[in-house]
């Protein structure tokens, strides 16, 4: 369990059930005091009283189990989200008040990961993708944006490369991401996705 985890549940336990579902565009099923998130485009439900976060319906295309920060995510998601909703424009993370400093070392974000497991291949990205609820954007060579939770998407550009430069790719987040979780937690949700979307792809083609 990471750290973080145990005061995340404990907080979720202390909040109104109904104000969170309000805030963070997820259902509240009141009878059996549980949550539905949708974590890129397929449901979990989230029972507080045991601590537990478990997929329903048919089979995820994601494997919750194999993510190192899903678990502390989903809880976090569900105390500190806000009542806002996605604007569409698109920020670099490094961008963000102290993104800079933040964004490197251990925290730096794995686009050379997805640009070398995608940059000959980028409807391959487009078509994993689509497996996490992702819906193609306007840039680069591919891009699309990943619903990683209801009001937290992540958008990844990739430009195909050639003789001359390398495959490149870009993570971006909404502009209003950092209403929502701070830096520590933004860079986990990039990473969840970031190996969501390999996960889904197989292995390098």
């Amino acid at each position: 369990m990471l750290a973080g985890e145990t005061e995340a549940w404990k907080k979720l336990g202390q909040l109104e059930p109904y104000e969170v579902s309000e805030r963070a565009g997820v259902e509240y099923w009141d009878e059996e005091d549980l949550f539905v998130v949708q974590v890129f485009g397929e449901p979990y439900i989230v029972n507080v009283g045991e601590r537990e976060i478990r997929p329903i319906g048919p089979p995820h295309h994601f494997h919750a189990h194999d993510s190192t920060h899903f678990g502390l995510l989903v809880p976090l998601y569900l105390i500190s989200c806000a009542d806002v909703e996605p604007s569409g424009r698109l920020v670099a993370p490094q961008t963000l008040p102290h993104g800079a400093a933040f964004f490197r070392g251990p925290h730096e974000l794995p686009e050379e990961v997805i640009a070398h497991h995608f940059g000959s291949n980028p409807g391959h990205m487009l078509e994993s993708a689509a497996e996490l609820g992702g819906a193609p954007d306007d840039h680069g060579d591919a891009a699309v944006t990943i619903p990683a939770f209801p009001r937290l998407p992540v958008t990844i550009i990739l430009w195909v490369g050639d003789l001359e430069f390398p495959s490149r790719a870009q993570l971006l987040l909404d502009e209003t991401a950092p209403r929502h979780f701070q830096l520590d937690a933004l860079w986990a949700l990039i990473l969840m996705t970031s190996e969501a979307l390999i996960q889904v792809a197989g292995p390098h083609h």
